[in-house]
């Protein structure tokens, strides 16, 4: 898997609550909020922590999930949640 590491694009801004059906994700700088799949909610909430590398937040996906993981941080990347880290 692609050894990118991630973060949050203003983890002190952003809050994530989790539900067992999804999450959602409230950011205090741009006053938004998200919703998220349980999924994505659980990387926010990881990366919540710190920076994670792709792998690391493979361990979050579901095996029986459709969409490739890759595919989901992009598109949370295009939304402004997150970020390749520096």
């Amino acid at each position: 898997m692609n050894r990118v590491l991630w973060s949050l694009v203003t983890p002190e801004a952003m809050s994530v609550v989790n539900w067992p059906d999804g999450s959602v994700l409230y950011n205090a700088r741009t006053t938004t909020t998200t919703m998220l799949t349980r999924t994505a909610g659980a990387i926010v909430a990881r990366l919540k922590a710190g920076a994670a590398d792709t792998d690391a937040l493979a361990g979050l996906w579901p095996a029986d999930d459709d969409l490739p993981l890759l595919e989901l941080l992009d598109a949370l990347a295009r939304h402004g949640i997150l970020r390749a880290a520096d």
